[in-house]
């Protein structure tokens, strides 16, 4: 085997792989995207996994920080059960290390008219 193909296996890219599958924080999830997830729509796996599909955060604003962005502050517009809360004013997105986070895109039933996406 040849040093390149050696080296290149020693340090291929299946930790980014098995990083890709395991569950995300939602400073993670949101680092990846453009804008740093601002525009975005996201939701927890446990929300989907107990079926309110029309349950999640749009993104406003987020504060990355740590060495390696894994922490920070977000905040977006709450919609809970189809209805906007605060009056659609941005809140902090609580539970953003101790969730699963994903990007969701809601069906046209769940999308309230006072949040554009």
């Amino acid at each position: 085997m040849s040093s390149i193909a050696r080296e290149v296996l020693t340090k291929s890219t299946l930790p980014l792989i098995k990083q890709a599958t395991q569950p995300k924080s939602l400073y993670r999830a949101l680092k990846v995207m453009d804008s740093n997830g601002v525009g975005e729509v996201v939701t927890t796996t446990k929300l989907l996994n107990k079926g309110f599909t029309d349950c999640y955060y749009k993104v406003t604003s987020v504060k990355l920080r740590g060495t390696e962005l894994n922490h920070g502050k977000a905040y977006g517009v709450e919609v809970w059960k189809g209805k906007v809360l605060n009056e659609g004013k941005p809140v902090e997105i609580r539970g953003g290390l101790k969730w699963n986070w994903v990007k969701y895109t809601p069906t046209a039933e769940h999308i309230p008219t006072q949040v554009k996406i």
